[in-house]
């Protein structure tokens, strides 16, 4: 229905459709019989083809939060193979050009090249020895007599592990690297260059591709710099990091922060694979309850029936209607007339792990649930999982995300409209969230915490900040909304999420006097939203997956069409 369309897509459901049927046109879906290397060629083919048929260049994509979202959105869903190089290409390549480049013919080539996916973008951050940060091994050191940059790997520590540049696809990358300026340390900061061309590599790097992972196929290698030569233009600074043309480093921002400064752009992609993730979970629900109103063994009780499984299915419902609507709403507020009011880095930081990890959660579980179905790649839900199961590692790695924005500083942020007034249930998990900020001001930890120090419980902090948000963003669809439906539907899923958060966090409630009504009022809220499965379903607005079984209207004749066989009875 409509409304409930507009619970998960706000004002952009137009915007989200055109973006979803053209990727949807794509054709793509999982491919039977091919190596892994051959799948990792069909993504960057899908993506030109998306540019074309959209009708925007890679820089405007990456530049604009509302068209981002609804590319990454819809990706996963319907064209697998492209979405793992999304926020590579725009947020973390073409979004830094926007961001940090000096208007140069050489960056404005570079960019040109990604606007039409001649060239694939990508970053090349992480390092053998780890991330690294400011502790970067990866030198750039300025050449003066060249006028531009050699970047090196002194140590097997500096090699950058798993860039997708292994294949023969043109690819263009920025590499973080600590600048060298007449021996001097000058930070970390990122630099441009095409790292493939079709000629091939660049003179200077060596690479070696790395063996298969277990699905997403991408041509992931590591590579080493054996003093490629990258010129003065490389350097993306922005107005505040400037190498001069007589050869002098010019930065107003102190050394420990340039590298953080750099890599602002990295909150983008976070939101775009929360969002993306998120996306796919709703997907595979819907599959499964499709699939559980058919499947029915010998002459037993239907699956749709059983109440072990309407279990799963509500839980994973209104787990997935809150985090969608979070996700949505940071990706609004980030394009909002108050977008500069807002720390958007943190909000990202907040979101990715939550909407990721859930996402993870509701598929395995679809997959689960729907048995030998759920193991094969044409029902897509492996191939979900396996995009999910990356994301929660790119763009930070989900714990090291939770450890670094856990403090206790965002119990106090607020979603844009949130009342002073909140339901009992939202005020119990703001007692739970206020407990752990409490401890971790005074350094002493919580009876109900079983945290090993201040990183684990960092990462409680952050588990709390997240479902209070994803509980209140829902509950304001339910008290903003105009059809009573709708709004009725968004209670019952904003409080059953809600009062899963407490059950399942019971140490934290022990002795609460609302203990009880948790459980009684957590059965009704369910109830609810089983007798409006397929309604809320719906309200994904997915595109047509009927050509995966559990998405066909008869599973059953979708086999009878693959294999060709008749029944016995008709033979």
């Amino acid at each position: 229905m409509a409304a409930l369309r507009r619970v998960i897509f706000g004002e952009q459901w137009p915007l989200q459709r055109r973006f979803r049927d053209v990727i949807a046109g794509l054709g793509d879906g999982p491919r039977t019989g091919l190596i892994h290397s051959d799948e990792a060629l069909i993504g960057p083919e899908l993506l030109r083809l998306a540019l074309f048929r959209l009708g925007h260049p890679a820089r405007e994509i990456a530049a604009d939060h509302q068209l981002r979202g609804a590319l990454c959105g819809n990706a996963l869903v319907a064209a697998p193979h492209m979405a793992p190089i999304l926020t590579g290409h725009f947020s973390l390549s073409a979004s830094a050009i926007n961001r940090l480049g000096n208007g140069s013919r050489y960056q404005q080539e570079c960019l040109t090249e990604l606007d039409s996916a001649q060239a694939i973008g990508l970053l090349c951050l992480t390092e053998l020895g780890g991330t690294n940060g400011n502790d970067h091994k990866t030198i750039a050191e300025w050449d003066a007599e060249t006028g531009g940059f050699r970047i090196s790997s002194p140590s097997a520590e500096a090699w950058k592990f798993m860039p997708n540049a292994a294949s023969t696809v043109p690819k263009t990358a920025v590499v973080t690297a600590r600048l060298l300026v007449d021996g001097e340390d000058q930070g970390v900061l990122p630099f441009l260059f095409r790292l493939r061309t079709s000629e091939g590599l660049a003179k200077g790097v060596d690479a070696v591709t790395l063996p298969d992972k277990s699905s997403t196929a991408m041509d992931h290698g590591i590579f080493r710099f054996t003093g490629l030569w990258v010129p003065r233009d490389a350097l993306l600074g922005g107005d505040w990091a400037v190498m001069t043309p007589d050869g002098r480093f010019e930065c107003d921002v102190p050394l420990r922060h340039r590298f953080h400064r750099a890599i602002g752009v990295l909150g983008d992609g976070r939101l775009d694979l929360a969002n993306c993730i998120i996306a796919a979970a709703r997907a595979g629900l819907a599959g499964l309850v499709n699939y559980s109103l058919q499947r029915r063994p010998g002459e037993g009780m239907l699956m749709a029936d059983r109440d072990n499984v309407q279990l799963d299915q509500v839980s994973a419902l209104a787990a997935v209607y809150a985090t969608s609507v979070l996700g949505r709403r940071i990706r609004d507020l980030r394009s909002g007339p108050d977008a500069d009011d807002h720390p958007h880095a943190v909000w990202s930081m907040i979101a990715k792990p939550l909407l990721t990890y859930t996402g993870l959660e509701v598929l395995t579980m679809c997959e689960q649930r729907a048995g030998a179905q759920g193991a094969l790649r044409s029902n897509l839900l492996a191939d979900w999982i396996g995009g999910t199961k990356g994301a929660i590692t790119a763009e930070g790695e989900n714990r090291i995300l939770q450890v670094k924005v856990g403090r206790p500083d965002i119990e106090f942020l607020r979603l844009p409209g949130t009342p002073d007034r909140l339901p009992w249930y939202l005020e119990m998990l703001i007692h739970r969230e206020h407990r752990i900020a409490t401890s971790l001001r005074n350094g002493s930890p919580d009876p109900a915490s079983c945290a090993l120090g201040p990183e684990s419980a960092a990462v409680e902090m952050a588990d709390a900040t997240s479902q209070r948000l994803a509980a209140t963003a829902l509950y304001l669809e339910w008290v903003n909304g105009s059809d009573p439906t709708a709004c009725r539907l968004a209670e019952s899923a904003a409080a059953a999420y809600a009062l899963e958060c407490i059950h399942s966090n019971a140490a934290w409630f022990i002795g609460h006097e609302h203990m009880p009504k948790v459980a009684n009022e957590l059965r009704g809220y369910r109830t609810v939203l089983l007798d409006h499965l397929t309604t809320m379903v719906d309200g994904f607005a997915l595109p047509d997956l009927s050509f995966a079984p559990i998405f066909s209207e008869n599973y059953i004749e979708a086999y009878r069409e693959f294999t060709g066989w008749k029944d016995a009875a008709a033979a």
